[in-house]
């Protein structure tokens, strides 16, 4: 119930109740302090007349004479209407009293009881509107007998009470009071405080698939949703790259389509205009052959490409040895690198544990790729090294053209291509080191590429360390196919 309620009213709620709290004990502290101020000061009011009729006793040398000292104990009460005074003695007869006030019977009992001459003091209410604190005390007298009489002394606190039931009605309506402004304060101040996020609602709701430029305005947010405000943004240019990314792979998509339905297209509607002798037809469908068969590795290619973006390819790991497939790749390249005159040169030692075919596919792509891009009478160079962290690269290098800085960053997207460096004429759809990429990832390695303009162009594998290495004892884990997850806990141990 609680999480339904907005926060601007929870803020209101807590900041009332936090005033209300906090007054509510300060309020608490003043009135017992208060209250213990008029005891103390009663208190010692009582002791000091106490002390007074002692010295007035202290004069007399009977009970019996007591009375003939009723002017002197007038005098003590004289000017304080609300305080009453009686002597008594030992037997609880009255010998003086300046009024008709019944003193309590319980104070009265537990002085004449006492064996000792204590000061006794009681607070009691003989009647439902008035409340006295009263005192009662021993006092001896100047006789040789050890006489003593009982002082009772009485302080009207009637008005002390109704000035404190006062203080706390005042205190009560203080407090609501209060607890009320606190929550109208603490609502406009949490309203003012919400600002910032609806403004950030507003810009948000006005997002969409076309208007992903809209930026929340950082310098004028508070410093708690700074933050927020600032991965809000980073979320924003993730996703107009990202849609950016899509619409241009949508059309590079359409485009790359295009052609081959096309040429189906024209080469079938040509066919079928007249009748044709069967080796024309025969030509047709081998060249219309040619155009599905590019489809299909294009479909084939953005199959895979997919299924290692959700890391559902499954890894069949054993140990590779990389100088025995670079030279299997180099052997299978060799006819067409002999046609453009280029030679391939491999290098290096290195073990990794992989999976082979899609090492074999990561290190085609890239000879392919140079072998196209390398003037004629030039060199591709496999290396197979170790860099000083032990993991063991694969670099593919070729001259030519170059890769112009700006370009190097976007290499890797699918259906990406430098005309202008690489020439006008491409073969394969433009996946080749999208798949590359894929490949390296699924291992937990990375691919990377420089490039000198009209100079030397290296791709490089980078094969973390833990793939690196050798030994057999992990031929037995090459004939279980784990998902990615299990392959980078276990296999890659190895």
């Amino acid at each position: 119930m609680l999480k339904r309620v907005s926060i601007t009213l929870r803020v209101s709620l807590l900041f009332a109740l936090t005033s209300v709290f906090v007054l509510a004990g300060v309020g608490a502290f003043l009135y017992r302090s208060l209250e213990g101020q008029f005891a103390q000061r009663n208190t010692a009011e009582l002791v000091g007349k106490v002390e007074l009729v002692r010295y007035i006793l202290a004069g007399v040398r009977s009970r019996q004479d007591v009375p003939l000292r009723r002017q002197h104990f007038a005098h003590v009460v004289v000017g304080h209407p609300s305080l009453y005074l009686a002597v008594l003695d030992e037997g609880g007869e009255v010998l003086f009293a300046s009024s008709r006030l019944r003193l309590p019977e319980a104070l009265l009992r537990a002085a004449v009881d006492a064996s000792a001459a204590p000061t006794f003091t009681e607070v009691w209410q003989p009647s439902p509107d008035q409340r006295y604190r009263a005192l009662a005390a021993w006092a001896g007298l100047a006789s040789e007998t050890n006489q003593r009489v009982l002082i009772a002394l009485a302080l009207d606190t009637t008005e002390q009470q109704a000035l404190l039931a006062t203080y706390r009605h005042h205190l009560v309506v203080a407090l609501l009071s209060a607890g009320a402004l606190a929550a109208l304060v603490g609502f406009f101040v949490a309203r003012q405080g919400m600002r910032p996020l609806k403004r950030m609602a507003a810009t948000a709701y006005r997002i969409s698939a076309d208007y992903l430029s809209e930026r929340l305005d950082v310098e004028h947010v508070p410093a708690e949703l700074k933050q927020l405000a600032t991965a809000f943004n980073a979320m924003l240019t993730r996703l107009e790259d990202a849609f950016g990314r899509l619409a241009g792979f949508s059309s590079d998509l359409a485009h790359e389509l295009r052609t081959p339905i096309n040429n189906l297209v024209g080469q079938t509607q040509v066919a079928l205009t007249r009748t044709r002798p069967a080796d024309e037809y025969r030509r047709v469908l081998e060249s219309n052959l040619e155009e599905l068969d590019r489809l299909s590795r294009m479909i084939a290619d953005m199959l895979f490409l997919a299924r290692a973006d959700h890391a559902q390819v499954t890894l069949r790991t054993e140990v590779v040895d990389l100088r025995a497939e670079l030279g299997k790749v180099a052997e299978f390249y060799e006819a067409h690198a002999q046609e453009r005159s280029v030679r391939v040169v491999c290098a290096g030692e290195g073990r990794v544990t992989a999976d082979r075919l899609l090492v074999q596919r990561a290190v085609s792509n890239l000879l392919s790729n140079a072998i196209r891009h390398t003037p004629e009478g030039g060199e591709v160079e496999l290396l197979t090294a170790r860099d000083d962290d032990g993991a063991v690269m694969v670099r593919v290098s070729n001259g030519g053209h170059g890769i112009p800085r700006e370009h190097l960053g976007r290499v890797f997207d699918r259906f990406y291509r430098i005309d202008s460096a690489r020439g006008s004429v491409h073969e394969g759809a433009g996946l080749g080191l999208a798949i590359v990429r894929s490949i390296m990832a699924l291992h937990g390695g990375r691919v990377s590429v420089e490039s000198v303009p009209d100079g030397i162009t290296t791709f490089t594998l980078h094969f973390p360390a833990v793939l690196s290495g050798g030994g057999h004892g992990s031929d037995k884990a090459a004939q279980h196919t784990p998902p990615r997850e299990a392959f980078h806990r276990k296999a890659l141990t190895a």
